[in-house]
């Protein structure tokens, strides 16, 4: 972190404190109400939590979660998670992390992770505001009603996702990296790995990133913390690692071609052609290359790196659904700001809208074409946009 920018936080860390506390202070409430009409609106055993839920009480009760007949077995019996899939479709040290939640009946355990899944994504925002000390409140303000907006907040928050979680780990280690806590940043960015679809292809470029910047504690943050998970999984299970791999290929195959992703686009422009997973992985390839260019001949900050990493990220994951682009919150709010900055608050804002109102017209298209590939614009249209400003600013600085 420069010298100029410390002074800029130190001066405004009064008022930054003010604005944290304020917003808590009027959306808390207003999370645990949305909670708790959610709980009374959703059956808790119609969502996707279910799983998450199940999978939590069957360690408990010593099943194994990769057990077919096992799982559909607790299924029929619990009624919970009944249009999941055949197996828990996880890692299983997400399953041990979540077993405490097992503890509580299925639908009060979906109270409270709603609940937390609002307050991540907030604090999620108000982390990574702090790299912008003299934002305008309108603006930050119109970034929290924006995210809250986005369809995919809607999905996550009502679906019971992890999603929220994992973006609070990523923003978590956003911070840590720019304040030289390499080791930590790496280590807790290693828990994406429990949804490795994602976690996998933004782990990668986070670990390109990390090597253009030779920092090597960052790497092994992210090692440690992967050996971490893998021996937690492996206190329950010594083989959960094959059970998992064989469980997730079958909903490779299952899906191929229906997510928002380069692999989705290819597939849809093929016709279920049998290149089309050749043709997706060069695709998801190429974006890999670009990202490593990019970091290669231009030193990026945490925020700019992961802004760029987090819809490359998703472009090249072969399993991804529209939801996981809560993701996208780190590009939105560093282009929002960026726009602020070069624009003005109220272009700023006309981006915000524009996000959401494109979120909206993808998901109109989707149930027209019944299918979601087509919300892949949204990841590369902040893609492309965050690359721009990314060039801008550093000519900006050389000039």
């Amino acid at each position: 972190m420069s010298l100029e920018r410390s002074v800029a936080i130190g001066h405004h860390e009064p008022e930054q404190k003010n604005r944290t506390i304020f917003l808590f202070g009027m959306l808390v409430p207003i999370f645990l109400i949305v909670s708790l009409l959610i709980a009374k609106i959703n059956d808790a055993h119609t969502k996707d939590f279910a799983a998450y839920w199940q999978a939590g009480h069957m360690l408990l009760s010593g099943q194994n979660v990769y057990d077919s007949p096992t799982w559909i077995a607790e299924r029929e019996l619990l009624r919970t998670a009944l249009h999941s899939e055949p197996t828990f479709q996880y890692p299983l040290p997400f399953a041990i992390l979540f077993a405490p939640f097992a503890l509580l009946s299925v639908q009060s355990s979906y109270t409270f992770w709603i609940f937390l899944a609002q307050v991540a994504i907030l604090a999620s925002i108000v982390i990574l505001l702090r790299f912008y000390p003299a934002r305008s409140g309108y603006v930050e303000l119109a970034i929290v009603a924006g995210i809250f907006s986005f369809r995919s907040a809607f999905s996550v928050i009502v679906g019971g996702q992890i999603l929220p979680f994992l973006l609070f780990f990523v923003s978590v280690s956003i911070f840590l990296f720019d304040r030289k806590k390499w080791f930590w940043g790496g280590f807790l960015l290693s828990l994406l790995s429990v949804k490795p679809s994602i976690g996998i292809p933004i782990l990668a470029l986070a670990g390109v990133w990390l090597l253009s910047r030779k920092q090597w504690m960052g790497i092994l943050g992210m090692l440690v913390g992967g050996v971490a998970l893998f021996l937690i999984g492996a206190l329950v299970n010594p083989y959960w690692v094959v059970d998992y791999v064989n469980i997730g290929g079958d909903s490779f195959s299952k899906y191929f071609g229906m997510h928002p992703t380069l692999w989705g686009v290819v597939d849809k422009i093929l016709v279920v052609d049998s290149r089309s997973i050749v043709v997706g992985m060069i695709v998801a390839l190429t974006v890999f290359l670009l990202e490593a260019y990019f970091f290669h001949n231009a030193q990026a900050g945490p925020l700019e790196a992961f802004a760029s990493i987090l819809p490359a990220g998703l472009l090249m994951a072969p399993y991804s659904w529209a939801y996981d682009q809560i993701l996208l919150t780190v590009p939105i709010v560093y282009l929002a700001m960026n726009i602020s900055a070069s624009q003005g608050s109220k272009v700023a804002v006309l981006f915000l809208f524009g996000v959401v109102a494109l979120a909206i017209v993808l998901v109109s298209i989707a149930y027209l074409v019944e299918h979601d590939v087509w919300s892949v614009v949204t990841p590369i249209t902040l893609w492309v946009l965050v690359r721009y400003f990314i060039t801008r600013n550093a000519r900006l600085e050389n000039s």
